[in-house]
């Protein structure tokens, strides 16, 4: 298993087509069931390499848009398993924002724009709807923590994640990430307050930013 990923992953450029990223779903799902703490350490370590190679290099825009589908799948097979869920998860949000952001920004197809974000919020929706309350609760509280105190993102990379996350949770059924957002009013807004307001550089087109509430402003 180890040397099936560290041969595949850093190839993350040859696998751009729909039909392709599926069959990795397939693989990553198989790997999983076979073993899925090896298979966890393994690929959050390759997928590590990947993301920080294409974030300091010039890269084609759709390298970014598979290691983000790869992301996305591997996120929600983590959840399966509390201990390795909130092992890997720190690095999964980091990586899942910047990847984002760099399809949004850098991207010319309105598709890939378009399926990115669906993927992204089908991901987070899968996270939240986890059936331990206490789980899908501290989830919500992880992300929001992470991307308004993280220096690593972004700060727009970090607000449009912080919508898709409020905007998930208030079309779920779960009652838990809908409490946790609303509980989580000032730390949002402090965070757009002080890092928005002030920002003195270039706001970036594909910028849509959410209240807790999921309304625009």
């Amino acid at each position: 298993m180890t040397v099936t990923l560290d041969f595949l992953i850093p190839k993350y450029a040859a696998f751009t087509t729909r039909q392709l990223l599926s069959a990795f779903h397939l693989l990553f799902d198989g790997l999983y069931e076979f073993n899925k703490k090896t298979f966890l350490s393994t690929i959050v370590r390759e997928l590590d390499i990947a993301v920080t190679r294409i974030t300091t290099k010039v890269n084609a825009v759709g390298n970014s848009f598979t290691l983000l589908d790869w992301v996305n799948h591997v996120f929600v097979l983590a959840s399966k398993d509390n201990e390795n869920f909130m092992k890997y998860l720190p690095d999964l949000v980091l990586w899942q924002t910047i990847l984002l952001h760099q399809i949004l920004s850098e991207s010319h197809k309105v598709g890939m724009k378009h399926s990115a974000l669906s993927s992204t919020q089908s991901c987070l929706k899968r996270l939240f709807e986890q059936e331990e309350n206490l789980v899908s609760g501290n989830t919500v509280e992880s992300y929001i923590k992470l991307l308004t105190g993280s220096s690593k993102v972004h700060i727009f990379a970090a607000a449009v994640m912080l919508g898709l996350v409020s905007r998930t949770c208030k079309r779920i059924e779960k009652d838990v990430p809908r409490q946790v957002i609303e509980l989580s009013k000032q730390p949002f807004y402090d965070f757009f307050i002080k890092s928005l307001v002030g920002y003195k550089g270039r706001i970036p087109g594909y910028v849509m930013v959410l209240d807790p509430l999921g309304n625009k402003f």
